[in-house]
């Protein structure tokens, strides 16, 4: 099907609202297509070129690959068409490329090696520097076993200074962080990496801090790795980008004496296996897996199952998995190890050497550093007991622990779930988050149904007090959406869908959520929580049809007998201004009309209710062209002192000024300190 420029534009457009994820790339792909069509090559270029970035920031490297070649031949065969701008989107993306090309084993080392070397030519033709090409000819060294060339790279790469095209504060010291890594300077490592970790951009700092896990902990410096371990897994437990960096963690609870922690990390993120980012970051991530299995199998609990979703440990990625049955750890272990091997073979045979392998099978051999280190909350969250609250706090964790020892894993459960609630009380909101999580998993491995609904109420609070309303909102969407019941021993019902309603991040979702808690306010009888809830709904209504339906039963719960007068003001006020935000006037207006004008000689706090529905309306009528009633409104308004004065003195300038009162107009301007830029009636939009 032929598109106009200007419906190719607006799909484009589009793309933009769209989530990350195959629909997204399908589209984006779908756009460049039409406009090669239409010969629009500058634009081609602008969507490929975007394109680059969003397949390779969330696991399509090989889309990225084809995307960035097409660019770089249309620059090539026109460079006249093109402006400088988009001359340094090439030469910025061209370091995601040689990033990612090296990492698949398919493609020939001389691949890599032929961007360089252009990359070099085309940063030397700008006269830009060479820290950006310097740090990835050491990156690329170092991954194919280079150590010594990757030495020298990074030593000139320190000595040339930076510009425009070089990454970030945080990225570069990751990188060199890496390269010293690779190198056994592990101490310089640390010196080059710590600055970093309070940098900020989409990698950072999950990716410093991953990289300094091992460095900490070889040079002495546990609880350092601890928190580096705790910060970035937060960060990167969501974008599956960082699979090459969640196996560092792993091998980070390998080296602690934490397999229960990395088996969880193992279950939680199997199923990034199914598409994993790179060939490269598969083999790492699935060969700290096998560390973290083998540890498992080595204490007699290799006939232990697997929770994960993912359709590569069930056996169904078309012959790779481990066949039909149950999946265990040791069955999981053999199926990760023989995928690593074979990744490692492939790897090497590129590279002509055997260093990917080596390192490989030294990463699945692994086992503790040093002495263990407890990651478990329940253990770390006792270091400030000088108040009695934190005593309690001891005194459970200390619970937990001997539960725990004598095998009494329930007891053990409900004793995290009442931490969890001391540490919320504490205002300790970090630790709650991680105990809620602890606790809310024990009480589904052991399969403690009675206590289900507490952990997900804990696991809520916690993330929403520490500042995280997606996992805040997940937690109590899936307790809601099981069952259609209410909760024993937590808030009813309603009141909890209110609670999920204001952590949806989606308009739709809150509508749903609120619009929800409102009818069953109604089943129980009470209307004016049932008013309330229906306004909020109206809030987060999307689209026209969906407010239609809310002022309709607006409309009908204001109608019911009993409702208290004030809670009706409020909400005929707060419909009123959600109509007017969507141009709905004559509704507006109203409902403005319809707050009680006793509330003129009432309260402070009514008469400004009374002062604020009198202003939506004189904004309402204007906007009708109803120019009498609208200024007889604002004048009105404004002599109650309304929170408004400001707009409604806008409108009653304009309504003055309609009707050839300039003199007047004059004067409530100095009255409400108005300038001439003031008078505009985009200002009366909202």
């Amino acid at each position: 099907m032929s598109r106009t420029e200007q419906e190719v534009r607006q799909l484009y457009a589009d793309t933009h609202r769209m989530p990350a994820g195959p629909a997204k790339f399908a589209a984006l792909e779908q756009v460049a297509r039409h406009a090669d069509a239409l010969g629009l090559v500058e634009f081609a270029f602008d969507v490929r070129m975007h394109s680059t970035s969003v397949f390779h920031n969330n696991g399509a490297a090989q889309k990225a690959l084809v995307a960035f070649s097409w660019c770089r031949a249309a620059y090539d065969r026109e460079p006249q068409r093109f402006g400088g701008g988009h001359e340094r989107s090439l030469l910025w993306n061209m370091k995601w490329m040689i990033y990612n090309v090296h990492q698949f084993p398919e493609i020939p080392l001389e691949r890599a090696h032929d961007l360089l070397e252009d990359m070099e030519r085309r940063y030397r033709l700008g006269g830009h520097s060479l820290h950006a090409v310097l740090q990835h000819r050491g990156l690329i060294a170092e991954s194919v076993g280079e150590l010594e060339a990757a030495r020298a790279h990074y030593e000139r790469m320190a000595r040339t200074p930076r510009d425009h095209l070089s990454d970030c504060s945080g990225c570069v010291p990751s990188s060199q962080t890496r390269t010293l890594v690779a190198l056994g300077r592990d101490e310089e490592a640390i010196a080059v990496g710590e600055p970093a970790r309070t940098s900020w951009c989409t990698d950072q700092p999950q990716w410093i801090n991953s990289e300094l896990l091992l460095p900490y902990l070889r040079t002495g410096q546990p609880h350092k790795a601890l928190e580096a371990h705790r910060t970035a897994y937060r960060l990167l437990r969501e974008k599956p980008y960082h699979l090459a960096e969640l196996g560092l963690h792993l091998m980070f609870c390998v080296h602690t004496g934490n397999p229960e922690r990395g088996f969880d990390l193992v279950e939680r993120h199997l199923h990034w296996l199914d598409r994993p980012r790179t060939p490269l970051a598969e083999a790492d991530f699935a060969a700290a897996s096998v560390a973290v299995l083998r540890t498992l199998e080595e204490r007699g609990e290799g006939d232990r199952p697997v929770r994960s979703r993912t359709a590569w440990a069930q056996g169904q990625d078309q012959g790779r998995g481990q066949g039909h049955g149950p999946v265990t750890v040791a069955s999981l272990a053999a199926g990760l190890r023989e995928r690593v091997l074979r990744l490692a073979d492939r790897f090497d045979a590129r590279n002509g050497n055997g260093y990917q392998g080596e390192r490989l099978r030294e990463r699945m051999a692994a086992g503790p550093l040093g002495e263990p280190l407890p990651l478990d909350v329940f253990h770390t969250a006792t270091h400030r007991a000088t108040d009695p609250r934190a005593r309690r706090i001891r005194k459970l964790v200390e619970d937990v622990a001997a539960l725990t020892a004598a095998g009494d894993g329930p007891a053990a459960a409900v004793a995290r779930l009442e931490a969890t609630e001391e540490l919320l009380e504490a205002d300790r909101y970090t630790e709650a988050a991680e105990a809620a999580e602890e606790a809310a998993r024990e009480v589904g491995r052991l399969g403690l149904a009675g206590h289900a609904p507490r952990a997900a109420w804990l696991l809520f609070r916690a993330h929403r007090a520490d500042g995280d309303p997606a996992r805040a909102a997940a937690a109590l969407r899936g307790l809601l959406e099981g069952t259609d019941g209410g909760f024993p021993g937590l808030p009813p019902r309603p009141r909890l869908e209110e609670e999920l309603a204001r952590e949806e991040t989606t308009p739709a979702a809150r509508h749903r959520w609120f619009l929800s808690a409102s009818r069953r306010y109604a089943a129980e009888g009470d209307t004016d929580q049932r008013l309330r809830t229906l306004v909020m709904a109206a809030h987060a209504a999307d689209g026209p049809e969906a407010l239609a339906a809310l002022t309709a039963e607006v409309t009908t719960a204001l109608a019911e007998p009993g409702v208290d007068a004030a809670r009706a003001a409020v909400a005929r006020l707060r419909i009123a201004h959600v109509l007017y935000r969507t141009g709905r006037y004559e509704q507006a207006a109203a409902y403005a009309e319809a707050v009680p004008e006793a509330y003129a000689d009432a309260d402070p706090e009514d008469r400004v209710r009374h002062a604020r529905a009198l202003a939506l309306l004189a904004k309402a009528r204007y906007r009708l062209g109803e120019r009498a009633a609208a200024e007889e409104a604002a004048r009105t308004s404004l002599s109650l002192g309304s929170e408004d004065d400001w707009e409604v003195a806008v409108a009653l300038v304009l309504l003055l000024r309609s009707r050839g009162a300039a003199e007047e107009a004059a004067k409530v301007m100095t009255a409400h300190d108005l300038d001439e830029e003031d008078i505009d009636e985009d200002y009366l939009d909202d």
